[in-house]
C-alpha cells in the first residue's frame, strides 16, 4: 500500500492531472486528489481540509498558476507548491520561484516530478517541525517570563572572565522587587556599590570560593533603589565548559528581611526567657535573705526605745531592705513570676486615675497630652501592675527629654490580623486594646532597641537608673497576656505600644484602698513549715509576738510527724510552696486528710505552678509573697483564719 498523499491539482486538462496521479502512484504514493481550474474552487478546497502538496499549471485560459500561488500564500499556508507546465520557460520559472513556488517540472519531463515531490515534502516536514519547535519555545519563554516576573526571587547570570565576574543578565522582576532597571543592574560595579558597608568586605572575600566549590550561598544587606537596606539570600551556582573551565554563574536573590526579623524576634524571646528564669531564681533566693534581714531589723526596732540613737541605724537597714525588695519585685515582674490580681478594667480609667501623679513625675518642661478612645474595650489585668507599667514608661520618656518636649498617652481598640501575627511571632490574631506612650526625645539606635528590655541594661549615667524599669514593663505585659513593641529613631523620639487582649465584659468598679488598721492578734495554733532556718526562726518569732502558738518544721515529713504528735488542735498551716522532698501543696493535701477544715497560707519568694498558673492564684488559695514584714504577716494570717 502506498504512502497517503493529499494532493491539490490546479489544472484545466483532466488527462494531464491523471498523468500526474499515475506518476505519483508509480513512485509509491497513494494520492487522494482534487482538480480545479477556478479561484473559487481552489478557495473551497483549501477551506474544507488540509493538503500535503499543490501542483499547478502555469498558464490556463481562465486561471493562472501564479494567481493560484498568490491565493495560497495569502492564506498563510506553507504548502509545497510545484509548477507543472508544458509552456514554462527558464525566465518564467525563475519568476515563479521568486513568487514562492518550491520547484517547477515540465509536462514533457515528469521524471523530475518524484524527486521534487520527495524533497519538498521533506522540506515541508522540517519547516513544520521547526515552526512547532519555535512556537513551543515562544510559549515556554513567555511562560518563563511570566513566572519570573511574578516570582519573589530575582534571577541573574554572571560571566566568568578569569578571576573576574561580569554581570550579563538580570530578570525583569528586579524593577518590582528592588526598584532597579535590568539595564543598570548589569553594570560592572552595580552589585558591589550597593552592598551594605558592614557586609561588603566579608561578602567580596567569600565570592571567589564559588570557583572551587561550584556553589555558594550568602546572606547580606543590599540597598534598594529607594535607599533602604534589605536582607538578601544569594544562592549561586557555577557552570563549566566540557573542558572544566568556569563559564558562567547563575543565581538568585531572595529578600529575607521578614525572615531575619522573625529570627531576631525568636532569639530575643529565647534570650529574655533565659534571663527571666535566672532572674526569677535569684529573686527567690534573695527574697528569703531579705525576709530575714528586714524581719530581724523590725524586731530589733521594736525592742529599742524611741530615743535610742540605734533606731536610726535600724531604720536605714529597713529602708535598704525595702529598696532591695523593690528590686526583687522588679525581677519577679520581668521573669513573670509575680502574683497578679487581675480585674476587668477600663484602661482609660487607670490612666485617668494616675493623671495627677504622672504630671508631677514629668515636671513642668514636658507637655503631657492624652488621646483616649471614647469607645475603648475592656481588658483583664492587675490594676496596680498596669499603673506600674504606665509610670515606668512615663519616667523613661521623661528621662529621654532632658530639655523638655512632648509626651503623649494614647489608647485605642485594635484588630491584629493574621498578617500582623506573621510579622510578630508572639502575637495571636484577634481584638486588642492598645496603649501607646510616645515622646519627642533623643530616640534609640538599633543596638539599644535590641537590649532595652533586658534587666540591668541602661543607657543612663551611673546612679541615674537601675535598668529594671522597662524590664518590669516587659514582664508585666507578657504575664498579662499582652505584647509590647518599640518604635524609635535617633533624634526622632520613641513610641512604646502595648497590646492587651480585649474582653467582652463590663469593667469592674475598683474599690478604694482600705484604711490602715491596727495590727491583729490571735491565740490559735499555727504549724509553720519553712526550709530556710533564718526565715523559719524569724517567722516563728513574728507569729509568737502576735499571740499565736507555733509549731515549726523544716520540711514536709517533719511537719507531718510533728502534727501527728500534737494532741491539740492546729488551726492554720503556714508553709513555703517550695520544700525539699515534698511541695507545700502536697504537704497541705496530706495534712488536711487527717485534719479536715484546717486553713492553709502559702508563702514563697516567687510564684510556683503548684498554686499559681500564669501569675493567677488558684481559687481559694491564700498566698503571702516574700519578703514580708511582721505586720503584713499578722494581717494575712488573721485574714486566712477568718475566711469562710
Amino acid at each position: 500500500m502506498g504512502v497517503p498523499l493529499r494532493v491539490l491539482i490546479v489544472e484545466d486538462a483532466e488527462d494531464d492531472a491523471l498523468l500526474l496521479v499515475r506518476e505519483l502512484r508509480r513512485g509509491g504514493f497513494e494520492p487522494a486528489f482534487e482538480r480545479m481550474d477556478t479561484p473559487e474552487a481552489l478557495r473551497a478546497a483549501l477551506a474544507h481540509q488540509e493538503w500535503d502538496i499543490i501542483f499547478a499549471d502555469y498558464s490556463m485560459p481562465h486561471f493562472s498558476g501564479t494567481a493560484a500561488l498568490a491565493l495560497v500564500r495569502e492564506r498563510g499556508l506553507d504548502l509545497p507548491f510545484i509548477f507543472v507546465s508544458g509552456t514554462i520557460g527558464e525566465d518564467t520559472a525563475v519568476e515563479a520561484m521568486r513568487a514562492g513556488a518550491q520547484d517547477y517540472v515540465t509536462k514533457g519531463n515528469l521524471k523530475r516530478l518524484l524527486p521534487a515531490v520527495e524533497r519538498e515534502l521533506q522540506d515541508a516536514r522540517e519547516r513544520r517541525d521547526r515552526k512547532r519547535a519555535e512556537a513551543t519555545l515562544r510559549v515556554t519563554q513567555e511562560r518563563l517570563r511570566q513566572v519570573t516576573a511574578s516570582s519573589t526571587a530575582v534571577l541573574y547570570a554572571t560571566a566568568v572572565r578569569g578571576d573576574a565576574f561580569q554581570p550579563t543578565w538580570v530578570s525583569e522582576n528586579i524593577a518590582r522587587i528592588m526598584g532597579y532597571d535590568s539595564a543598570e543592574a548589569v553594570g560592572p560595579t552595580w552589585w558591589t556599590d550597593h552592598l551594605h558597608p558592614e557586609d561588603r568586605d566579608p561578602v567580596l572575600a567569600a565570592v571567589p570560593s564559588i570557583l572551587s566549590k561550584d556553589h555558594a550561598a550568602f546572606e547580606y544587606r543590599f540597598r534598594h533603589k529607594d535607599g533602604s537596606y534589605h536582607w538578601i539570600h544569594d544562592e549561586a551556582r557555577l557552570t563549566r565548559d566540557p573542558a572544566g573551565r568556569p563559564v558562567e554563574v547563575f543565581g538568585s536573590w531572595v529578600d529575607i528581611t521578614e525572615r531575619k526579623a522573625l529570627e531576631m524576634q525568636l532569639l530575643q524571646a529565647q534570650k529574655m526567657e533565659a534571663v527571666g528564669q535566672l532572674a526569677g531564681g535569684v529573686a527567690h533566693d534573695f527574697n528569703n535573705v531579705l525576709t530575714a534581714i528586714g524581719g530581724y531589723a523590725e524586731l530589733v526596732r521594736e525592742d529599742l526605745p524611741g530615743e535610742d540613737p540605734r533606731r536610726h541605724d535600724v531604720e536605714e537597714i529597713l529602708r535598704a531592705t525595702e529598696r532591695a525588695a523593690t528590686l526583687t519585685r522588679q525581677l519577679l515582674a520581668f521573669s513573670r513570676r509575680q502574683v497578679l490580681a487581675p480585674r476587668v478594667l477600663d484602661l482609660n480609667g487607670v490612666v485617668a486615675g494616675i493623671d495627677n501623679m504622672l504630671r508631677r513625675l514629668i515636671g513642668a518642661d514636658v507637655a503631657l497630652k492624652t488621646a483616649l478612645a471614647p469607645d475603648l474595650g475592656a481588658v483583664r489585668a492587675d490594676p496596680g501592675q498596669l499603673e506600674q507599667v504606665i509610670m515606668n514608661l512615663i519616667v523613661n520618656a521623661r528621662d529621654a527629654m532632658p530639655r523638655g518636649g512632648k509626651l503623649t498617652i494614647e489608647t485605642a481598640n485594635a484588630e491584629l490580623d493574621q498578617s500582623y501575627a506573621l510579622e510578630h511571632r508572639a502575637v495571636a490574631p484577634g481584638p486588642y486594646v492598645m496603649l501607646a506612650v510616645s515622646d519627642t526625645g533623643v530616640g534609640m539606635d538599633a543596638a539599644t532597641q535590641a537590649r532595652v528590655f533586658e534587666p540591668f541594661f541602661t543607657t543612663k549615667e551611673k546612679g541615674k537608673g537601675t535598668g529594671l524599669g522597662l524590664a518590669t514593663v516587659y514582664g508585666i505585659v507578657k504575664q498579662s497576656g499582652g505584647n509590647i513593641w518599640l518604635y524609635s529613631e535617633p533624634g526622632r523620639g520613641t513610641t512604646f505600644k502595648i497590646y492587651l487582649p480585649r474582653v467582652d465584659q463590663a469593667p469592674e468598679q475598683l474599690a478604694a484602698a482600705p484604711a490602715v488598721r491596727e495590727t491583729p492578734r490571735g491565740t490559735e495554733t499555727v504549724l509553720l513549715v519553712e526550709d530556710d532556718d533564718a526565715v523559719r526562726t524569724l517567722t516563728r518569732k513574728m507569729l509568737a509576738a502576735h499571740g499565736y502558738t507555733v509549731l515549726a518544721a523544716g520540711g514536709g515529713a517533719e511537719a507531718l510527724e510533728l502534727a501527728a504528735g500534737h494532741t491539740g488542735p492546729i488551726h492554720l498551716l503556714v508553709t513555703d510552696v517550695v520544700l525539699p522532698g515534698m511541695s507545700g501543696r502536697d504537704l497541705a493535701a496530706r495534712f488536711r486528710s487527717g485534719r479536715p477544715g484546717v486553713k492553709v497560707l502559702y508563702t514563697s519568694g516567687y510564684t510556683d505552678e503548684a498554686i499559681v498558673h500564669h501569675g493567677i492564684l488558684d481559687a481559694g488559695i491564700a498566698f503571702l509573697q516574700k519578703p514580708f514584714t511582721s505586720t503584713t504577716l499578722a494581717h494575712k494570717v488573721r485574714e486566712t483564719l477568718d475566711s469562710d
